[in-house]
């Protein structure tokens, strides 16, 4: 017997006809719809016109600093080119000489008026003038000494001689950075011509000393001219750090 398949578990089943779903809409009453109107658009007054968000940025302006500053920079460079062109290198003038003091004006006066910066070496004028007393005050302890030896020629000869020397020495110094430098020096100078006057009377008369009376007049000049030199000079020796003077030390 040939072999057969078995049925299917449902052949013996009867088909389920097949019924539609029943419409339940049919007999509901005809809904109303409600309608919302919404506000009309800002811009609908006029149609031709956009929402000012929609339109286009204006164009940026153009700027005119960067034209004016390479204007600029064109112009300063055509002027430093000028400048160099045009400079004056090899002028044959000389620049002009400071000028000096007018002719109407006295030495002295110009003298005292410059500052001690432009005058020169405070330390230096002073210290000059410091060892021009240390060699009068010598001089002067040498006269001493001739005195008591009675005058002698030759010993009133070298004090001659020293003062000379001296007033030589005080007419060159250069006093134009001391305060007062011009009067100072003057002073000092008149101190010693008479004093050299008065060691010439000692000289004419030697040997033997003269008497008092026969150079009363040109020692009492130099003592004036002394005490004059003392007071403008011991304010600059304690400006400079030098010691300070009184009329018998010179």
């Amino acid at each position: 017997m040939p072999w057969e398949p078995a049925p299917p578990p449902w052949a013996d089943q009867s088909p389920v006809q097949w019924e539609a779903r029943p419409d339940h809409t049919l007999n509901m009453p005809p809904s109303e719809e409600r309608t919302t109107h919404l506000s009309p658009e800002p811009w609908a007054a006029e149609p031709w016109s956009e929402p000012a968000i929609w339109q286009p940025p204006p164009p940026p302006k153009r700027s005119t600093l960067p034209y004016f500053l390479g204007a600029a920079g064109v112009v300063l460079l055509i002027g430093v080119a000028l400048g160099i062109v045009f400079w004056p290198s090899g002028s044959g003038s000389s620049p002009p000489a400071a000028s000096g003091p007018s002719t109407g004006q006295s030495p002295s006066v110009a003298s005292a008026s410059d500052s001690p910066a432009a005058g020169g070496d405070l330390d230096a004028q002073a210290g000059a003038v410091n060892d021009l007393l240390e060699e009068m005050g010598g001089t002067r302890s040498d006269l001493g000494t001739v005195v008591t030896q009675g005058c002698p020629v030759d010993g009133v000869r070298r004090v001659l001689d020293a003062r000379r020397g001296q007033l030589e020495t005080a007419r060159g110094l250069d006093v134009s950075a001391l305060d007062d430098g011009a009067e100072m020096k003057a002073a000092l100078v008149r101190a010693l011509e008479a004093s050299t006057e008065s060691n010439q009377r000692y000289l004419d008369g030697a040997p033997g000393c003269p008497s008092e009376g026969e150079v009363a007049d040109v020692n009492q000049r130099a003592s004036s001219a002394k005490s004059e030199f003392i007071g403008y000079w011991n304010p600059v020796a304690q400006q400079a750090g030098l010691p300070s003077r009184t009329e018998s030390d010179i």
